[in-house]
């Protein structure tokens, strides 16, 4: 009984891997692989997870550009305008520099995410960034230099209204000062007589 319970279970067996090998042959020809059910509800969790960070990777390299125009420009004019006195124009070279740096290592990131999520082995090329970011620097450097010398202009016109305004206030205050001693002299004085 035993030879034939041995038998039969190296007969099952073998059908077993047979039939396996034989499906697994024939799936492979049409690019498909035979698994079990939870294996495909998780592989297709998995794809979606995939497509939408790939979706937002798509976003994040799309925005990318715009950030860096949009950024850059406040912020070189913010310190220029803050810096008007030291020089505008270094002050602004050293934060577009700055910048350009900043830029060039968001994508790099880019590069790295993008290697991981479509299986590339693409390197980053910091030089090439750095060139093109430095043709973008130079119109972001015209645009600020125009702005930077309107603002400072603008703020400049700002504080001598406010420092005339302040002077014919306290100008105002004095002599209502001195008309009430003035009147108050004039008023002891006539007490007097």
């Amino acid at each position: 009984m035993k030879s034939i319970l041995l038998t039969f279970t190296v007969t099952v067996t073998g059908v077993a891997i047979a039939a396996t090998l034989f499906l697994n042959t024939i799936l492979s020809t049409f690019g498909l692989v035979s698994t079990s059910v939870d294996t495909f509800n998780s592989l297709k969790s998995s794809q979606i997870v995939m497509e939408k960070m790939q979706n937002r990777h798509q976003i994040k390299k799309r925005n990318i550009t715009n950030k860096l125009a949009k950024r850059s420009a406040r912020r070189i004019a913010s310190a220029s305008l803050a810096a008007a006195t030291i020089g505008t124009v270094a002050v602004a070279a050293t934060m577009t520099g700055f910048e350009i740096h900043d830029y060039c290592e968001e994508q790099a990131s880019l590069q790295i995410e993008h290697n991981i999520l479509y299986g590339g082995t693409t390197e980053f090329d910091f030089d090439t960034c750095l060139e093109q970011g430095q043709i973008e620097s130079a119109r972001i450097l015209a645009d600020v230099k125009q702005s930077t010398s309107d603002m400072v202009t603008e703020a400049m016109h700002s504080a001598t209204d406010y420092s005339h305004q302040q002077w014919l206030a306290l100008k105002a205050a004095y002599m209502t000062v001195i008309e009430s001693t003035a009147s108050s002299i004039g008023t002891f004085d006539d007490a007097l007589k």
